[in-house]
């Protein structure tokens, strides 16, 4: 029987949880933010100004789960929500300056961080850029094909 824990499907599992503990414990840290929340900043950033539902869904989370992250971030001051107008309890969610800012330096450590595990594994990080982002590609097209 082959041992699990040396199948490359574990063993990115792995690492993946373990970057994601790390990437929490910078950025509590550093910026007093968790890794979760920093991701919806990284997806409103990358959305534009996107609804709330439109973020629940891109971020995999109902919409009451994103309803509170969202107050969350707003009382912190790093989203601005405004109500669309004619649509409801629709909200448009935008990055504040600090909002921005937070994502900016947030972004620039982690990237540290990561290039600097990859130099003391002995794995440039472009290097190791290639086939991660060919896998995402290919999932997104199987993703694509069976939606």
């Amino acid at each position: 029987m082959t041992n699990v824990q040396h199948r490359p499907a574990y063993l990115l599992h792995a690492l993946v949880a373990r970057l994601d503990v790390a990437a929490d414990e910078m950025l509590r840290r550093g910026h007093d933010v968790s890794y979760a929340k920093f991701l919806v900043l990284l997806a409103v950033e990358r959305l534009g100004t996107p609804t709330q539902r439109e973020l629940a869904a891109e971020q995999q989370v109902s919409d009451p789960a994103m309803s509170r992250t969202v107050a969350a971030l707003a009382a912190d001051g790093l989203l601005d929500v405004r109500t669309v107008p004619g649509n409801g309890h629709r909200r448009a969610l935008g990055l504040t300056p600090r909002g921005r800012r937070l994502v900016e330096e947030g972004s620039d450590l982690l990237e540290s961080a990561f290039a600097g595990l990859a130099e003391i594994a002995g794995v440039p990080a472009d290097v190791l850029s290639r086939p991660v982002q060919a896998m995402i590609r290919a999932l997104d097209e199987l993703a694509g094909a069976s939606a």
